[in-house]
């Protein structure tokens, strides 16, 4: 009876080992399969490349442009200002200013040293202009452009009566993009270029203006430094540079004033 329930109990060990090996055959097969899966699936993601990075859009050049001059459309008259540090070759000088302009066709512009006196006084008014000189008792009248003065009409026309003057013929957004990455706005007369004005990157300001003679760069107006006044963004920083003359001139605006009421008489031209 011995031998028998023996035999019995080494059966009964048997089957319940043979049980619990193949659950754990059955466990160890499923953690290989699963190992495998996962193993296979980071493989293949880790394969996949990541989303190319979308470049950045920039902002509607055209409609950009359509804002500046919106903007300058709503100065009708404005006083301002300024220093301006003057240098034309190994010479240098610094003054103090004032300019005034009432548009579309008046501005004078006087220039005095440190102490208060008068070096120059431009006053333009329509299609005459004078320039009177105090400190060599001269006075100008509609001075030809033939550079007996650092700056010509056409270039005051430009930097401050704008219009026309600093949008000349047909200007549109070209394909090129500045090395800051704003847009660049080309200006053609008779099919050549006559002015390129390149924008901010991130706002419809202008960053710079290059004037066009012959193909080849005449005069440069660097804008820095725009501050909003009276709901028009205005720059506090302007540049001018002539590089085929060596002549720059660096102004920093103390103080503007948006739409003042100018008189007429303002901008009278005075006897010669």
């Amino acid at each position: 009876m011995s031998s028998q329930r023996n035999s019995i109990a080494n059966e009964v060990t048997t089957t319940r080992l043979r049980a619990l090996m193949a659950a754990v055959l059955r466990a160890l097969r499923a953690f290989v399969v699963n190992f495998h899966w996962h193993l296979l699936t980071a493989v293949a993601f880790s394969c996949v490349p990541p989303p190319a990075e979308v470049p950045r859009a920039q902002p509607n050049a055209a409609a950009r442009f359509t804002t500046v001059l919106a903007r300058e459309e709503q100065i009708t008259s404005l006083r301002a200002r300024f220093t301006a540090e003057s240098r034309r070759g190994d010479e240098r000088h610094t003054t103090t200013g004032v300019l005034l302009v009432k548009k579309p066709d008046r501005f004078r512009l006087r220039m005095l040293l440190p102490i208060g006196f008068t070096v120059f006084d431009y006053v333009r008014t329509g299609a005459h202009s004078q320039v009177s000189l105090p400190l060599e008792d001269r006075v100008i009248v509609d001075p030809p452009p033939d550079g007996a003065l650092p700056f010509s009409q056409a270039d005051f026309a430009e930097a401050f009566l704008r219009g026309q003057a600093a949008f000349p013929g047909a200007c549109a957004p070209s394909s090129s993009v500045s090395n800051d990455h704003g847009a660049v706005i080309v200006c053609r007369e008779a099919g050549q270029i006559v002015r390129e004005i390149r924008l901010d990157a991130s706002a419809a300001t202008i960053r710079e203006e290059t004037s066009y003679e012959a193909g080849q760069p005449r005069m440069i107006i660097g804008y820095d430094d725009y501050r909003e006044i009276d709901g028009v963004a205005l720059p506090f920083h302007i540049t001018m540079r002539y590089p085929a003359r060596d002549l720059a001139v660096d102004i920093a605006v103390q103080r503007y004033e948006v739409n003042p009421a100018l008189r007429d008489d303002l901008f009278r031209l005075a006897a010669p």
